[in-house]
């Protein structure tokens, strides 16, 4: 048989258990505030390009003192990342070019290029290679680079170049990370070229493949071949800028050689054409339409090195 407490005894538990509840409550809150600010350093933390992102968990959210749900996180926000900074491109072609860029569906920025009347037009310091300026808001990851070539179908044909962003690394024609599609579209009369529209039809048939296989590639290939399923040829990679002896083009106004103001181009830029398969040389024209050109480079922009 138990006894109750005395009446004092009582009134002690009772403030006893009070102050208990009163303890696990601040607990609560204290722990609530604990997991808020963990969410807004994870979320500001989470970005990648300049932005929002400083914004990060915005009060977690409280629920009922279960430390937020994480906060709101701004994937686009400056949590690190490297910012994006302009691209700078230099291009030379023979015969002839247009540059581009937009995304993987087409060009939304265009620059009609014209055809070459001399020698000096593709080569020479002030003459003939070409600078351009891709700005950082038109060059994210997803964004596309585009050279246009066509050729009076006479002696050589080839593009060269290099695209830079800041202070990183060059990407030079040649790298393994261009593609190139051939159209078909003989533009040996042309002094202008195809226009944008017509650039982006192509661009349409070359991402689908659909393109006639007796006379395009039927799609995009690389160094290694078909990207798009069944296309045909590779991309072909020649000679590089250098003064080496024996090759099919004179150094085209070389860095460190060229006046300040000049565009110029590195020694370690290569020569670009499509091989169409079983051609000894594809920069040393056989007279006809044989490299289904007009040809379409492209370049990824998350391919281009970021600055240093």
């Amino acid at each position: 048989m138990s006894t109750l407490p005395n009446p004092k005894t009582l009134v002690r538990l009772l403030i006893l258990h009070a102050a208990l509840g009163l303890t696990a409550l601040a607990c609560s809150a204290e722990s609530a505030q604990g997991g808020s600010t963990s969410s807004s350093s994870s979320a500001t933390g989470g970005g990648s390009a300049g932005g929002m992102g400083g914004m990060g968990g915005v009060g977690g959210q409280n629920q009922g003192g279960a430390g937020g749900q994480g906060g709101i996180n701004f994937t686009t926000g400056s949590g690190g990342g490297v910012p994006l900074v302009d691209v700078d491109v230099v291009i030379t072609a023979d015969n002839a070019y247009s540059f581009g860029y937009g995304n993987v569906d087409g060009i939304t920025h265009f620059t009609q290029g014209t055809r070459a009347q001399t020698a000096g037009q593709i080569f020479n310091c002030g003459e003939g290679p070409e600078a351009y300026v891709v700005p950082a808001a038109d060059a994210p990851p997803s964004a596309y680079l585009y050279i246009v070539t066509w050729d009076d179908l006479s002696v050589t044909q080839g593009v060269l170049g290099q695209f830079r962003r800041g202070d990183g690394a060059p990407l030079y024609t040649g790298d393994a990370k261009f593609e190139v599609c051939a159209t078909g579209v003989n533009m040996q009369a042309s002094q202008t070229g195809p226009t944008q529209p017509e650039i982006n039809e192509q661009i349409a048939l070359c991402n689908s493949g659909n393109g006639d296989e007796t006379t395009t590639s039927a799609g995009w290939v690389n160094l290694a071949g078909a990207v798009t399923a069944g296309a045909i040829g590779s991309l072909a990679v020649g000679e590089a800028n250098d003064p080496a002896a024996g090759g099919s083009f004179p150094p085209t106004c070389p860095t460190g050689s060229a006046p300040p103001e000049a565009a110029s181009i590195d020694p370690e830029a290569h020569w670009m054409w499509y091989q169409p398969g079983g051609i000894a040389n594809p920069f040393q024209s056989t007279g006809s339409n044989t490299f289904r050109a007009y040809l379409i480079f492209r370049l990824a922009a998350e391919d281009i090195p970021d600055p240093k």
